[in-house]
């Protein structure tokens, strides 16, 4: 094949980019726009993604040690790129990685743990510590201050929590745009199920761990207790509109309360 007329096509943080020449390929691997590790190549003739340090010319080869053996060539021809891909300037619709190495890899980015305790666990933490201090102080205490320092240190709390969120997205194999899809309902819930249960580099591998299933359970349950209070506290209230007795006694509390404010 000639390198000069060679359609290749990478990947950077989930998304698709090409197609580039050998060339280009190189040219990026030597800008260090790519990562050996954890951006992915496609070319004709290629059965699946494979890692751009695992393919041969695209990266400059190390050294090799004294102890290794020289590699045997392979003699199994390559099968028919018709065959594998129907047309060459298109890569394959999804990345195959058969390997475990990626989901293991170290990847850039706030990992699972990080991202929970920093965007879930200190905001927890710090609201129940500030109702203990603010309980402590007493009634003696200058509200504007404490204003002040509420706003101020929930404000450093947001920013933790965003950063790690972002750092989150990317660690799974993101691009870390998709955090703006957490203020888009129903697509929130999908993010959010991502970042707070799945393993890194998951965009890649699509393989959850252990811990990632037990978190998936957990989330979705969560989910689904909050979807039930809130149908139950619609349906109580649609009961309670209807109940006659019911409104008489708001109409009762209204009417007290119109006469102690005159």
């Amino acid at each position: 094949m000639n390198d000069s007329v060679a359609t290749w096509y990478y990947t950077r943080e989930g998304k698709q980019n090409g197609p580039v020449t050998l060339a280009e390929l190189k040219g990026l691997a030597t800008a260090g726009t790519l990562n050996p590790r954890h951006d992915m190549v496609w070319s004709q003739g290629m059965k699946d993604w494979q890692p751009a340090g695992e393919v041969d010319g695209v990266f400059e080869k190390r050294v090799a040690s004294e102890t290794s053996a020289p590699a045997a060539p392979v003699s199994a021809a390559p099968a028919p790129a018709a065959v594998l891909n129907p047309d060459p300037y298109a890569p394959p619709a999804e990345i195959g990685v058969d390997s475990e190495a990626l989901q293991h890899a170290t990847w850039p980015g706030a990992r699972r743990r990080s991202y929970i305790m920093m965007a879930m666990v200190v905001p927890m933490i710090w609201q129940i510590g500030f109702a203990l201090v603010v309980q402590l102080m007493g009634e003696g205490t200058n509200a504007e201050a404490m204003g002040l320092a509420v706003a101020a240190t929930w404000l450093v709390v947001m920013v933790l929590a965003i950063f790690f969120g972002v750092q989150r997205l990317a660690n799974l194999g993101m691009s870390r745009w998709w955090y703006l899809g957490n203020l888009v309902p129903i697509l929130n819930l999908w993010i959010g199920y991502r970042m707070f249960a799945c393993p890194a580099g998951y965009a890649y591998h699509k393989k959850l761990d252990g811990p990632g299933i037990a978190l998936a359970i957990l989330y979705w349950l969560f989910i689904a207790l909050i979807v039930l209070l809130v149908v139950g506290v619609l349906l109580l209230g649609v009961g309670l509109a209807g109940n006659s007795e019911f409104r008489e006694m708001i109409e009762q509390i209204n009417r007290a309360n119109s006469s102690s404010g005159q």
